[in-house]
């Protein structure tokens, strides 16, 4: 599994700073191995799905699941990495302007299929971002804070269309032993933040994820577990 950022730990500013300095062991140059696996699940047999990423970073899936013929979304903070992406992956690009959000930036591939905004997630709306087939959290949940984290939930719902499905990874943990990002998330704090929208199915439970990484941060297990969901 893939373990990705905050945006809260810190604040923006030292989000921002890991890219300029760097620090980006998150970042994985590979395909997420739960979006591998659940691929087909997700996208139930559609054509051209509109496919919205939250925190997206630079990651690999964006740019696979484009060349699948999908249209993607992605939300991120940092500019670094949206420019990253698009150079890395040899795509042209126009920046746009969002219309009533003149902070935010929105790039946007040539053929369309990409679309990258870059500004603080909580500032957008389903007015601006659309409505989706499929959402694609990819360690997003997990990385809020946690006093954010029904905001980030409430917002991620808005957006899904009523056939829409929604692929997410949360981690449980000793909190005691290691802080945040990636945060812990357990089961019953995870129905709580969904289960009244949407329902819940198990894909994975509790499966043993403790990687060197989060060894060197002091944990001795850390467990991973998928959902997708559907609205009710």
């Amino acid at each position: 599994m893939e373990m990705t950022k905050s945006q809260d730990h810190g604040g923006d500013a030292a989000w921002l700073d890991r890219w300029e300095n760097n620090r980006i062991g998150f970042h994985k140059d590979y395909h997420h191995p739960a979006l591998v696996k659940y691929l087909d699940n997700l996208i139930a047999g559609r054509q051209n799905c509109r496919i919205f990423i939250p925190l997206c970073g630079k990651s690999w899936d964006m740019k696979w699941l484009a060349d699948l013929g999908h249209t993607v979304v992605g939300v991120e903070l940092c500019e670094i990495p949206v420019r990253d992406f698009f150079k890395e992956h040899n795509v042209e690009y126009d920046i746009l302007q969002v219309e009533g959000l003149p902070e935010a930036k929105l790039y946007k591939s040539k053929d369309g299929k990409l679309n990258l905004y870059q500004c603080n997630l909580f500032k957008l709306s389903r007015e601006i971002l659309g409505t989706y087939d499929c959402v694609f959290d990819r360690g997003a949940l997990i990385a809020v804070a946690k006093a954010d984290r029904q905001r980030y939930v409430d917002l991620c719902v808005s957006l899904m269309k009523p056939e829409c499905k929604y692929l997410v990874e949360i981690v449980d943990y000793n909190s005691s032993k290691m802080k945040g990002p990636p945060f812990d998330l357990q089961h019953d704090l995870f129905e709580q933040l969904y289960g009244n929208t949407c329902n819940l199915q198990v894909l994975e439970k509790d499966v043993d994820s403790l990687s060197d990484r989060m060894k060197d941060r002091g944990l001795d297990w850390l467990t991973a577990s998928c959902y997708m969901l559907t609205l009710k």
